[in-house]
Parts: C-alpha cells; structure tokens; sequence
C-alpha cells in the first residue's frame, strides 16, 4: 500500500479515537464547536422570551410588495400546471378513446 494510504488510515483512526474519547468524558474537544455557548445563549433568550408573555407577540403585518409579487408569481405557476395537467389528461382520453374506437 502507498504511504498515502497508510497516513489517511492513521489520521481516521486517531479522529476516531478523539471522538470517542470525547463522548466517553462528556468534555468537547477545545478545536470543537461552540456548542456550550451556544445553548447557553439560547437558553437567555428562552428567558427573555418567558419573562416577556404572552403580551409581547407579534402583531400580523401586511404583505411586503415582493411578497405579493411572490405570491402571484406561484399563483401564475400554479394555474400553468394545472392548465398542463388538464391538457396531459384530455390526450390521454383521447388516446383512450382513439384506442378504444381502433380495437373495436
């Protein structure tokens, strides 16, 4: 085997290892993700967001103008597949139909 080979095995074996030995103590490894501060971070926000109640909720808001052109732009592309399905049905009925008749 190639050497290159031989080093990409160790550096999986030792990552391996690594991970172990950290789920084993609990403990992240210090190059590892942020992970404490960021639950510690949402776990102020829970707070904020608990101490606030329920008087605090957004109100609804009117449609920005790309969101309504966003919503009229999948009602043009809704009414084209639809328009497509239709059109796809009516050849196969009168595929049907044409078969039907051809075999009688």
């Amino acid at each position: 085997m190639p050497w290159v080979a031989w080093v990409a095995i160790i550096a999986i074996i030792v990552f391996g290892v690594t991970q172990i030995v950290s789920m084993a103590t609990g403990r992240p490894l210090p190059w590892g993700s942020d992970s404490e501060e960021e639950i510690e971070a949402l776990r102020k926000r829970l707070k904020k967001l608990e101490k606030g109640g329920a008087a605090q909720l957004e109100e609804p808001k009117l449609p920005s103008k790309s969101e309504e052109n966003m919503s009229a732009e999948d009602r043009w592309r809704l009414d084209m597949l639809e328009a497509r399905l239709e059109e796809l049905e009516k050849r196969r009925r009168d595929d049907q139909d044409t078969k039907d008749d051809g075999g009688s």
